[in-house]
């Protein structure tokens, strides 16, 4: 399985914002344009959902209405381009991560650490504002289809990291063990966080030792043997 690249995914998140807004490249009106996507991005996590009106962005932006109008079309747009940028953000971060990763693993011990460890502490540092995008993308596709985009790129990345290390499986299907380690990696990390769950279900355990007892797990899963 090759690696890929994050670096697509910010070129997508990108190309995706641009197609819901009109963008303005250069001055005051780039400033003015970058203000109503922060103020709406800070909205969204101080509510955890997106419930806030343009007025509110309007103010807390210190930008016009017209001038909001004048770049979007509408509210939803607004919150798209708020999510493509946020993803362009993890994409990079996620580039610097992997590189990490990758020059301080030697073993598989030493990349299940790394890895989980770096990554879980990223997904925490996105999850106020990743829990009201991903309640969102419950019912709009194209943040859904983006958001997905982004997530299977990791997968990927993570995954064909993970089989540099396949000499110290226990077993052969060696894509099949990755991928299920993956799953449990994100599942159990996005469930402590409350990502696509209730805000509720977060925080439920001790994060430092979830770390790095999901760690052992990882490596002890795939050096089992077939039974």
């Amino acid at each position: 399985m090759p690696p890929v690249s994050t670096a697509k995914t910010k070129s997508d998140s990108i190309s995706a914002a641009a197609e819901v807004s009109r963008e303005p490249q250069q001055g005051r009106s780039r400033a003015s344009y970058e203000r109503m996507l922060t103020a709406a991005e800070k909205l969204m996590v101080k509510r955890g959902n997106d419930d806030f009106t343009l007025t509110e962005v309007s103010k807390a932006g210190k930008v016009s209405i017209g001038s909001i109008y004048l770049r979007f079309d509408s509210k939803d747009d607004l919150i798209r381009a708020v999510h493509g940028r946020v993803l362009a953000r993890i994409g990079e971060d996620q580039d610097r991560m992997m590189a990490e990763v990758a020059g301080k693993s030697a073993t598989l011990d030493d990349y299940t650490y790394y890895f989980i460890h770096a990554y879980a502490e990223l997904l925490k540092d996105y999850s106020p504002v990743l829990r009201p995008i991903m309640f969102r993308a419950i019912y709009d596709d194209s943040m859904s289809a983006l958001g997905r985009s982004s997530a299977e790129k990791l997968s990927a990345e993570a995954q064909a990291q993970m089989l540099r290390y396949s000499d110290e499986f226990g077993r052969p299907d060696h894509e099949r063990l990755v991928g299920n380690a993956f799953r449990m990696i994100y599942y159990t990390l996005a469930r402590f966080l409350g990502l696509g769950s209730s805000p509720e279900a977060a925080n439920q355990g001790n994060w430092e030792e979830l770390k790095e007892d999901l760690a052992i797990m990882c490596a002890a899963f795939l050096r089992a043997p077939a039974r």
